[in-house]
């Protein structure tokens, strides 16, 4: 009577792998909605303003204005249907509490650059959530690899971020910005119109 119960543990070992090891659904989610009266979450067609810049300007530093933006997410298993679903909430966030503008700053030159660290931020969202549809992610995998491609993106977004500010002297060399301008402005119309 052994025979019987090794091959019901084989089946059950062979059942757990083959489920752990299936691609499982994913819904996933851009978050528009703004937690806090402190936090600006990207939306295409709204721009920053002077006034959202709220910090306390750090006065020892040469830069003129600083903006605090930033990916983030959630992830959670939902029942949808008969089946667990993957569902994972992204957002991209402005936070005017941390962001801030020294006086000389605050003019249309310098929040149109600062509004471009923003949309650069907000693109890198995107990227995100374009490696995370092509992900296959399994009940095994899936933690380790939404660190993997969130750590990735941010480090491409910081050195995307790092490359701007370098090229244009953080907005001091004029025709630089003016190049990246015309480069931000067309990537983000290229995603708005799809």
């Amino acid at each position: 009577m052994k025979t019987p119960k090794s091959i019901l543990v084989i089946f059950f070992c062979i059942v757990s792998v083959t489920s752990f090891s299936q691609k499982i659904d994913t819904d996933i989610r851009y978050n528009v909605i703004s937690q806090g009266s402190n936090i600006i979450c990207y939306t295409p067609h709204n721009k920053l303003e002077i006034e959202d810049f709220k910090g306390t300007p750090v006065e020892n530093t040469p830069a003129i204005a600083i903006t605090s933006s930033g990916v983030s997410f959630k992830a959670a298993f939902k029942s949808i249907g008969s089946k667990a679903t993957l569902v994972i909430t992204v957002s991209c966030n402005f936070d005017k509490n941390i962001s801030w503008m020294k006086e000389r700053g605050k003019n249309e030159y310098i929040l149109r650059h600062e509004q471009h660290h923003f949309d650069i931020t907000y693109l890198s969202t995107l990227a995100f959530i374009k490696k995370l549809t092509q992900a296959n992610f399994t009940i095994n995998n899936y933690q380790k690899k939404l660190q993997s491609i969130y750590t990735s993106a941010m480090q491409d977004m910081e050195k995307l971020q790092h490359q701007y500010d370098g090229e244009t002297m953080n907005g001091q060399l004029k025709e630089e910005q003016l190049a990246w301008n015309k480069k931000i402005d067309e990537q983000l119309q290229e995603v708005t119109v799809k």
